[in-house]
């Protein structure tokens, strides 16, 4: 049985009996993944700034927007942006791609988007206001790992 989500069709090896419609994001991502390196990739960075002022990046690839599945790319970023938060934490996400993706992660992970409930729990543990920043890809803070 072929599942879709966001355009992506995967065809998992074993159907959720309570939910039929249940796609794990390991399945989707690896979908999506390939996807992207059959198009022809587009470099995605992301840095993830923590109180002491640590950074981590993350370098992604992403399937270009005018190669179509944008609602895939959306959904595959914001997941990608929620996972690295609750795995390392930050309370400034600086983003560094095409400005509707980047406008797009501000939106969702803001006070009154989607990701909310992470903002604020980022902003009680950092103590500071959470900050997505979009940058030209050039000026994406390099890691800086204590």
């Amino acid at each position: 049985m072929d599942l879709e989500v966001a355009g992506i069709k995967v065809n998992p090896a074993v159907i959720a009996p309570l939910d039929s419609g249940f796609l794990p994001a390991a399945l989707f991502n690896r979908e999506y993944r390939k996807l992207a390196a059959n198009i022809g990739p587009e470099a995605f960075y992301l840095a993830l700034e923590r109180g002491d002022g640590s950074v981590s990046r993350f370098d992604i690839n992403v399937i270009p927007l005018e190669a179509g599945h944008i609602h895939a790319t959306f959904l595959f970023l914001e997941r990608i942006v929620k996972f690295l938060l609750w795995q390392i934490g930050g309370w400034k996400i600086t983003v560094s791609g095409p400005r509707e993706t980047g406008d797009y992660i501000a939106q969702v992970y803001s006070r009154n988007g989607a990701r909310a409930f992470d903002v604020k729990l980022m902003e009680q543990v950092y103590e500071k206001s959470f900050v997505v920043e979009r940058l030209d890809r050039a000026k994406t803070p390099d890691a800086r790992e204590s």
